[in-house]
């Protein structure tokens, strides 16, 4: 029996406008008397995926898109609610002369109207093949966020390739997570921005441009993303929250005040070509004294190079005593040796080490040591073994081996002299050989040979992957 048909058509309401939206707009085909009850949804998701299907030609995608614009149209003349909890839009194919901008233009307008007042905005027009990569591209934003009108409800805003004027509104008291991509945002506009959000909890952007000075001081921040971002000179944060640090981009010079509550923290230069300052090594020094109460860390590979230039090049002083999950993102070059050296020595408590194995941007520099008074290198009876390898290590994880000879080195180090070793897990390069020939047999063969020299560890389990398999 249909249980839901003995309802009043208040409490079907109710329920509608707690559904996620695409579901709320299904209930429509259940029978006549439910073909309205859907425009009480109050999660509205205007997502072009719902419509448009990638891989169609482009005829039945335009006429996709079509349908998409009137489904649009329609919910705008037939929506009466008073308010919105959540507002989404995602549109992919704005470009200047696009018979779509007045129509997205009007949607927007409508989003940020006062009779609306959604929790949540969020507006998405960027386009999944630009290229994250390229920072002397900045493709043009067409759509522009009108003002918001003054009140205290919302809490999440999320703007990519979308234009908002910032300094405009005053009344952000509420806001706690926002989001801006794909966007031109100057450092100061930024700044003041911030400070309009005494709330602000989470704040992420993510390639925009003209950034310059950043200065984010925000008492109750707990999680910063700075996601390659064009001209960021210098970097300056004082959020006595802080939990989560992530950045990833070209070096800049960044400086932060001790955060004792910092967990995580991503470190990530990898768009990095050469040293962009003699001072590099001491200003990254420097950043990781003011966060020795992390407890998981990824370090690039321009960090493991650049560190040994610091005039203390050996370890970390005082240690990251809380640290136990470092992920480096390396091939394990001989010139990253010192760099990778270096945090072994300087996590004594280290129980998983992540290895990320990919080609990286190697530079063209020497570090201050011979490379053959390395610790992985030298003769045994000098060998170097850190705390961690003694005590605390028990899970290494290598991402994309393939049994290079750099790889041999590092990995048959952490093997001999890893005595509380529990678990290997390897996962082998999808890399191809010469005329796309299969080198997974190849990379067996040599993982095969770096367990046969032996182990220090009598209780260690190895675990192999191919990602083809």
């Amino acid at each position: 029996m249909d249980h839901f048909s003995y309802l009043p058509e208040a409490v079907i309401l109710i329920i509608i406008s707690f559904l996620p939206f695409r579901d709320a707009v299904r209930t429509s085909m259940l029978s006549r008397r439910w073909r309205h009850f859907w425009h009480a949804a109050r999660n509205i998701d205007l997502d072009e995926k719902f419509f448009v299907r990638q891989g169609d030609s482009d005829e039945n995608i335009a006429s996709q898109r079509m349908e998409y614009m009137h489904f649009i149209h329609h919910w705008m003349e037939t929506f009466r609610e008073p308010e919105v909890r959540r507002f989404r839009v995602v549109f992919s194919s704005i470009a200047p002369g696009s018979a779509y901008v007045s129509d997205m233009q009007r949607c927007v307008g409508f989003a940020a109207g006062k009779c609306l007042k959604p929790i949540a905005l969020d507006l998405d027009f960027s386009n999944p093949s630009w290229d994250v990569q390229n920072l002397d591209h900045n493709p043009q934003t067409i759509i522009q966020l009108p003002f918001i009108e003054a009140h205290a409800t919302l809490e999440s805003l999320q703007l990519s390739a979308c234009r908002f004027d910032f300094l405009q509104c005053n009344n952000f008291d509420a806001l706690k997570n926002v989001h801006l991509g794909w966007i031109d945002v100057p450092g100061y506009t930024l700044n003041r921005f911030i400070a309009m959000c005494p709330s602000l909890e989470t704040l992420s952007l993510k390639r925009c441009w003209n950034v310059r000075d950043m200065i984010i001081c925000a008492q109750r921040l707990q999680v910063l993303v700075i996601d390659k971002c064009m001209e960021p000179e210098s970097i300056s944060v004082d959020a006595p929250l802080l939990t989560t640090f992530k950045y990833y981009g070209l070096s800049t010079y960044m400086r932060m005040d001790y955060h004792k509550n910092m967990e995580e923290a991503v470190f990530d230069f990898g768009l990095q070509s050469e040293v962009s300052d003699e001072g590099d090594g001491e200003m990254l020094y420097n950043l990781l004294l003011e966060i020795f109460s992390v407890k998981v860390l990824t370090i690039c590979s321009y960090m493991l190079q650049v560190l040994p230039m610091c005039e203390e090049p050996q370890s970390l002083q005082p240690k990251l005593e809380n640290m136990r999950h470092l992920i480096l993102k390396t091939q394990l070059h001989i010139n990253e040796y010192y760099g990778i050296s270096f945090f072994l020595d300087s996590c004594p408590q280290l129980e998983l080490l992540e290895i990320d194995l990919a080609p990286k941007r190697i530079l063209d520099y020497g570090p201050p040591f011979r490379y053959e008074e390395h610790p992985f290198l030298i003769h045994e009876q000098h060998q170097i073994i850190y705390r961690c390898l003694k005590r605390s290590l028990k899970t290494v994880k290598v991402k994309g081996f393939k049994g290079t000879t750099d790889e041999m080195v590092v990995l048959r180090y952490l093997l001999k002299f890893g005595f509380v070793l529990e678990n290997l897990f390897v996962d082998l390069s999808k890399e191809k050989g010469a005329n796309g020939v299969d080198m997974e047999a190849t990379y067996r063969g040599n993982l095969q040979r770096l367990i046969q020299l032996g182990t220090a560890s009598p209780c260690l389990q190895l675990y192999t992957h191919h990602p083809d398999n």
